[in-house]
Parts: C-alpha cells; sequence; structure tokens
C-alpha cells in the first residue's frame, strides 16, 4: 500500500497484474481524498521525467508531483490538472460589461457635431 504524498493518507490499489508467477502485482493507486494517482514506471526513466510536468492520458491532463524510487521500482504520482487557477470555482458563462463601461455609438455623446441648417 502506498502513501499519498499530499495528505500522507493510505492509497487503494486501482491496477493489477499477473504475470510470470506473480499474483495481483500493484500497478496504479489513487487517492480518494486528493484525487492523486500513482503508477509504476520503468526505473530508467528516472532521469527523463521531471517533477511539475504536465501531460495529457486520455484526454485528460495531469501534473507530477512526485517521483520515488524503491528497490527496482519507480513510482511516480500525479494529480489532475484543472484550466482555473486553485481555489476558484468555474464560472459559466462570463459576466456582461456594465453598462458604464460601454462606449456610446458613433455620433451619439455630447462632442458630436451638429449639422448645420440653411
Amino acid at each position: 500500500m502506498r502513501a499519498c504524498p499530499k495528505c500522507g493518507g493510505a492509497m487503494e490499489a486501482a491496477k493489477s497484474i499477473t504475470i510470470g508467477g506473480l499474483e495481483n502485482k500493484e500497478i496504479a493507486w489513487h487517492c480518494r481524498r486528493d484525487q492523486v494517482t500513482a503508477e509504476l514506471r520503468h526505473p530508467v526513466q528516472y532521469v527523463h521525467i521531471h517533477v511539475g510536468e504536465v501531460e495529457e492520458v486520455d484526454g485528460h491532463r495531469r501534473r507530477l508531483v512526485h517521483k520515488e524510487i524503491r528497490g527496482a521500482e519507480l513510482v511516480v504520482y500525479h494529480e489532475p490538472v484543472t484550466d482555473a487557477p486553485p481555489g476558484t470555482r468555474p464560472r459559466e458563462a462570463a459576466r456582461p460589461a456594465r453598462a458604464s463601461t460601454r462606449r456610446p455609438p458613433r455620433g451619439t455623446g455630447r462632442n458630436r457635431r451638429r449639422a448645420r441648417r440653411g
């Protein structure tokens, strides 16, 4: 069982495999509290991945938040990426500009020229 790098709680197994006499080897985990996921990678990739990188997998963007090597296993931790800054909630639609900030149509207002009558 893995510990979440954000909350420190236990992460649940999300995927396991059976191969070469090894049964139910856990290869992916997730934390329900923080939505952090972890997966095993080949240890040679350690120098090619960097904390803070954002990657897209299956149409979802995720940021690498932590990596560690335990024995011969490289464990990589990701969190989902939203386009909004943290602490803000998404708006459904942009608000229209206030009436006082809009420019009047051309030819109206105080500075327009008067037509001469003649």
